[in-house]
């Protein structure tokens, strides 16, 4: 695709809510967005579940230093913000046995059938990996994920999702992957766990002492995203590090975030992720 697959996606489904509201012959016939989305969300889907770490072993050495193995999940001081759907960050926590509900947020199920049930001991207000897009292992019910694409989700009402680590469900299937492709206009915060993770992420950002922005370009058209870094304020945030294959990334950023904050953090740059680990983590 000349235009990159956000962008395709984009004009496709920007194209089809123009021609169907003004001109409905247009798109007589023709794949609905609903179902245009849930299709490609599997198809991402079904790629991300075959992706593996490189062998270098650096993504385990970043989780492991950012979530040292030994010590109490309640114990970490550091979190993660991503809006990858792929789950190569979080594998080496899930092969040390740490609970989903810890990572993700603490009503996600390890069944469909578990709804939304959470004992008294599984609650826990600050998961460790915001995936603000959504993931290749989260499943919810196709109407449930049609609500959300379509904003026409209840922010009071708690969609019931669960996790399935290698399974991708059918299209025709009544479970969606839940993962939230490329949108003009992304309705996500309208469904009460997207709104759930972004206003963490946002709080996340106030409470930073180090923020560190692996490999993500923050486009123009993730519109909340960029909308959350130039509004956040981190009177305690003493560091910021852009790790990026183009160095113009680091002015992008140091022009987005907020001027105070721009100003009286120190600024450091990597060209790639295993400079950085070289560089930063022990």
């Amino acid at each position: 695709m000349s235009n990159g697959l956000e962008r395709s996606i984009i004009k496709r489904v920007s194209q089809f809510e123009f021609l169907s509201s003004l001109h409905p012959k247009k798109t007589r016939g023709k794949t609905s967005n609903s179902d245009y989305v849930n299709t490609l969300s599997h198809l991402i889907t079904d790629f991300l579940l075959g992706c593996k770490s490189n062998v270098s072993g650096n993504t385990k050495r970043f989780t492991n230093w950012v979530f040292p193995p030994g010590t109490e999940p309640k114990d970490y001081k550091n979190r993660i913000i991503t809006f990858n759907y792929d789950t190569l960050i979080e594998r080496p926590l899930l092969e040390r046995g740490v609970s989903k509900k810890k990572i993700y947020f603490d009503r996600h199920a390890n069944r469909r059938e578990d709804g939304l049930r959470r004992n008294a001991d599984e609650k826990f207000l600050h998961p460790l990996l915001l995936k603000l897009h959504g993931s290749v292992n989260w499943h919810c019910d196709r109407a449930d994920f049609e609500k959300m694409i379509t904003g026409a989700a209840d922010p009071e009402e708690r969609v019931k999702i669960w996790g399935e680590d290698h399974n991708c469900p059918d299209p025709d299937d009544s479970i969606s992957a839940l993962i939230i492709p490329p949108m003009p206009n992304k309705p996500i915060t309208a469904t009460s766990i997207f709104l759930h993770l972004w206003t963490t992420a946002y709080e996340y950002l106030h409470e930073a002492k180090e923020l560190v922005v692996v490999g993500y370009s923050c486009p123009p058209t993730d519109t909340l995203a960029r909308t959350m870094f130039t509004h956040f304020e981190a009177a305690k945030l003493s560091r910021v590090i852009i790790v990026d294959p183009d160095a113009l990334a680091l002015a992008r950023y140091r022009d987005l975030v907020p001027q105070k904050v721009a100003s009286s953090a120190k600024w450091s740059y990597f060209s790639d992720f295993n400079e950085y680990i070289r560089h930063e983590v022990s």
